[in-house]
């Protein structure tokens, strides 16, 4: 039995015995002073009023009743339909979309997982997410505090190397959050991971880039300054002798050095167009 119809049971047993008694103690009282045929129109008429009453009772109960449960049944309806709309949203954002349970274990994904990482939902629920995800490259220590966190209940953010079904490598940014009952107990954690592939891979791109010009830089500092050095020397040489024969010596010397400095010069700019030539074809793209 519904605690509604219980209810409604229990104050109709409980007015009626209630006026059962109140209407016989009254009769009683007042049954020396009251004529008979008075007597019993009363008694006779506590009936009617009794069935009256009752009727009424039952029907206001009823009525709310029914009007509390239409009131739960539209908020159960507009809850539903809330969850329906938030589920088709997930389901269709580009972002991956993980929930896992107490013990961190997959129970939900959406469609972009399946997409990014080559998975079903069949073949990852109730597997841990790293069971598919970490690979020869993955930083082991990330994993460690993505656990942590987790075991702490805590909202975090990271950046994982991650590994597809295929063994293609991506990079993503997850943003976690902990998942509680309305009792405040904690169910899980939902997961939404950005992809930063390309992010990533520009970042390694310019660290290499930085690490090409640094070698420019010294040859620059240090391989320059030897041929630029002879030839300054050089040419105060030449203004102090007078020997043609020195001077042709000098003048030989120096076209070495000149030649040593122009190969130099030469390597440097190969280097520096290397490196910027990636730059370049992506600004004129863009």
């Amino acid at each position: 039995m519904r605690s509604g119809a219980l209810r409604i049971a229990l104050i109709y047993f409980a007015f009626c015995l209630a006026w059962i008694v109140i209407s016989d103690q009254m009769l009683h009282v007042y049954q020396h002073v009251l004529s008979t045929s008075l007597y019993e129109l009363l008694n006779s008429g506590r009936r009617f009023v009794f069935v009256s009453v009752t009727t009424y009772l039952v029907y206001r109960l009823v009525k709310n009743h029914e009007q509390k449960l239409e009131e739960n049944e539209n908020l159960a309806r507009m809850a539903s339909n809330e969850v329906n709309r938030l589920g088709t949203i997930i389901t269709k954002v580009n972002n991956i979309v993980i929930i896992t349970d107490r013990n961190n274990y997959i129970t939900w994904v959406n469609k972009a997982f399946e997409r990014y990482t080559g998975y079903t939902f069949d073949e990852v629920a109730g597997y841990a997410p790293a069971t598919f995800f970490a690979g020869a490259e993955t930083d082991l220590q990330v994993l460690k505090t993505v656990l942590k966190s987790k075991s702490a209940h805590e909202s975090f953010a990271t950046e994982l190397n991650c590994h597809n079904k295929h063994g293609v490598k991506f990079w993503v940014y997850g943003e976690y959050t902990p998942l509680f009952s309305d009792h405040n107990e904690f169910t899980g954690y939902i997961a939404v991971y950005n992809d930063i592939t390309r992010l990533k891979q520009k970042e390694e791109e310019t660290f290499l880039q930085n690490e090409k010009l640094k070698e420019v830089a010294w040859l620059s500092s240090h391989e320059l300054r030897r041929p630029l050095a002879n030839i300054i020397g050089l040419s105060n040489l030449m203004k102090e002798t007078t020997f043609m024969s020195e001077k042709e010596l000098i003048v030989e010397s120096l076209n070495q050095s000149a030649g040593e400095l122009d190969k130099i010069v030469h390597t440097i700019n190969l280097a520096v167009g290397d490196e910027l030539e990636p730059v370049k074809k992506e600004t004129e793209i863009g």
